[in-house]
């Protein structure tokens, strides 16, 4: 009876294994086929900037279901340089891979630059996870804080910097990732202080055909401030985001910034820039010619090769034509000049425009770039203007008619027609 209640105990922990080991192995097949999958096409998308990627397997144990693996990333040309490589161990688990990874301290130049500053090598951190049902890859990495006395008595201190990001594994790997650094300061040098808080980068991408697209991008800083002797910088709530949409072959981009404040100042000149936005928006680009473009210019041997392509290149992106929409640009500032005879400025300026670039033959860009252009541009200044060190060229201006006086603010409306360019209707040469 003890035997037969052991039988049938036993038989189902058999069967629960034999099920494990089968999904296990599923799952090392699964791996296998998605690494590949993985590194094929992420040289694909290095190899237009002459770098390549090489996967050498270090270990593997248990029907591969554990491995310990190199990934080696290496700059290609003349003289061929390791960049440098991570190291990772691997584990296969029914439903789910895991691992654990770090820049490898002792190959490449990122490991003789982790040589340098041990603590950044010592505290980092990475893992990765896949879960079989929700078909997404996870993955986590962080380096270690630095906090380093330097030759000049200065000292550098750097918070760790993480990186965090989300994949899907199918064919078009929709992902995000996400880099953050809660702070880095360098005082102490003769030179001057330089401190930065909160710095984020945001990142949504996907592959379209086998090529990373970034669809949306985003950074942020909280504020950096520069001071040295001669000229202190002080920068707060610098936010940037771009959009890009590809349609029918047509790229699109949307690029907005902001900043809360911005001040300059030096012995005996200060500027405090308020609030300021920027929206800028392109349309009309060829995707395909613009690819082309960017795989030419990084394939020539030199600066005059890749000058040259970008030149005959950028024909042929525009052949179809494109624009360049200004949707916004606002800014308010106040400028003191503190010598003798000096004379501060304060005011706001507001402008917004578009400029269209038509269709034409490609080989004929550069004799045809002007003539292809038309577009209009307006220009709304606060009247205090007047009271700054350009007096003399707005009242020039006004006199000209190029800027008028309306309602407390000077305002042109600038035009340009097949190359040609007028303010307020009056013709200007340029």
């Amino acid at each position: 009876m003890g035997k037969t209640l052991a039988l049938i105990i036993g038989l189902p922990v058999i069967a629960i294994g034999a099920a494990a080991g089968y999904v296990t192995y599923q799952n090392v097949e699964r791996y296998d086929a998605l690494s590949q999958q993985s590194l094929q096409q992420l040289n694909q998308a290095l190899m237009p900037q002459g770098i390549s990627v090489r996967l050498e397997e270090v270990e593997r144990g248990f029907l591969g279901a554990n491995r310990e693996e190199l990934y080696h990333f290496r700059l290609l040309g003349e003289e061929p340089t390791d960049l440098f490589s991570i190291r990772q161990h691997v584990s296969i688990e029914p439903y789910r891979a895991s691992g654990t990874f770090v820049v490898d301290s002792q190959l490449g130049l990122a490991g003789v630059l982790l040589q340098q500053l041990p603590e950044l090598a010592a505290g980092q951190q990475g893992e990765w996870w896949l879960k079989g049902n929700e078909e997404r890859i996870y993955a986590r990495y962080q380096t270690g804080a630095v906090n380093m006395p330097l030759p000049d008595g200065s000292t550098l201190s750097v918070a760790p910097l993480i990186l965090q990001t989300e994949t899907a594994t199918d064919a078009a790997a929709k992902g995000k990732a996400t880099l953050s650094m809660a702070s880095a300061s360098l005082t102490g040098s003769a030179q001057g202080d330089a401190r930065l808080n909160r710095f984020e980068l945001d990142i949504a991408s996907h592959l379209r055909n086998g090529s990373p697209f970034i669809d949306k991008a985003s950074y942020r800083i909280g504020d950096l401030s520069v001071s040295s002797p001669q000229l202190k910088v002080k920068l707060q709530g610098l936010v940037s985001e771009q959009a890009a949409l590809v349609d029918r072959g047509v790229l699109a981009s949307l690029t907005t910034l902001k900043v809360s404040n911005l001040r300059v100042s030096s012995a005996d000149k200060d500027l405090s820039v308020d609030t300021s936005r920027l929206s800028l928006y392109l349309d009309g680009i060829n995707w395909q010619a613009y690819q082309q473009l960017l795989v030419n210019a990084q394939n020539s041997t030199d600066e005059a090769a890749a000058t040259s392509e970008l030149l005959k290149g950028a024909g042929n992106v525009l052949a179809s034509g494109a624009s360049v929409t200004l949707e916004t640009l606002e800014t308010a500032f106040i400028f003191n000049d503190l010598s003798p005879a000096g004379m501060g400025a304060s005011g706001d300026i507001k402008l917004h425009g578009k400029v269209i670039m038509a269709a034409g033959d490609a080989a004929s860009l550069q004799q045809d770039f002007r003539t292809r252009l038309n577009g209009e541009l307006q220009v709304n200044l606060s009247r205090s203007l007047m009271q700054s060190p350009l007096a003399e060229h707005f009242v020039s201006l006004l006199d000209a008619g190029m800027l008028e006086d309306q309602d407390g603010r000077l305002t042109s409306r600038l035009i340009l027609n097949q190359g040609e360019l007028s303010a307020n209707g009056i013709s200007v040469g340029f």
